[in-house]
């Protein structure tokens, strides 16, 4: 069986060769790679778009990341941002799960995490105070989550709680809500 971690390194270009071939690079490229690592980034809250391409780039022209020649460079640079972003989620899941468990998992949550909160969702609610629905259906998921001894929100429409739960997902992927967001 081929094991293609370990086939043959004479495929792998050299730093200097990926050194002219990101210098080769022309602008539309840039601003592709640039694109992707907003968007990788974007799913990694703390993750700056910048610092991810930065250490892509780092990481081909050091060779701590060996390039196939058999692979285009943009996707060879998209696959290190990729594993970049995964693996700074993957922390902060761990981190995210060490705390809850160190305390206590059901305990109540820090006070600063609590303000942090309370913050988020006054902010959203100023967000998308023009628009009743979507504010149903928050009410309807904080709810869901609160259990059953929290009072009952009022009820959408399937219908209507489809077409609100799109128009959330629209404003949340065009990142209209980062700008409210403390």
């Amino acid at each position: 069986m081929l094991d293609l971690r370990h086939a043959d390194r004479n495929d792998d270009a050299s730093t200097g060769d990926v050194a002219r071939a990101l210098a080769a690079l022309t602008h539309a490229e840039l601003l592709r790679l640039k694109r992707l690592a907003q968007l990788r980034a974007r799913l990694v809250p703390g993750l700056d778009w910048e610092d991810l391409l930065n250490d892509a780039l780092l990481r081909a022209l050091d060779g701590s990341r060996r390039w196939p020649r058999s692979v285009p460079l943009r996707a060879f640079l998209a696959g290190i941002m990729r594993s970049l972003a995964d693996a700074r989620a993957r922390e902060r899941r761990q981190r995210i799960e060490r705390s809850l468990a160190e305390a206590g998992g059901d305990s109540v949550a820090a006070p600063d995490a609590q303000v942090h909160a309370r913050q988020c969702l006054k902010a959203i609610a100023a967000f998308f105070a023009a628009d009743g629905e979507i504010l149903m259906l928050i009410a309807e998921l904080t709810h869901r989550q609160a259990g059953p001894a929290a009072a009952s929100p009022p009820a959408l429409s399937p219908k209507r709680r489809d077409a609100a739960r799109k128009r959330l997902a629209r404003a949340i992927l065009r990142g209209d809500l980062d700008r409210f967001l403390p």
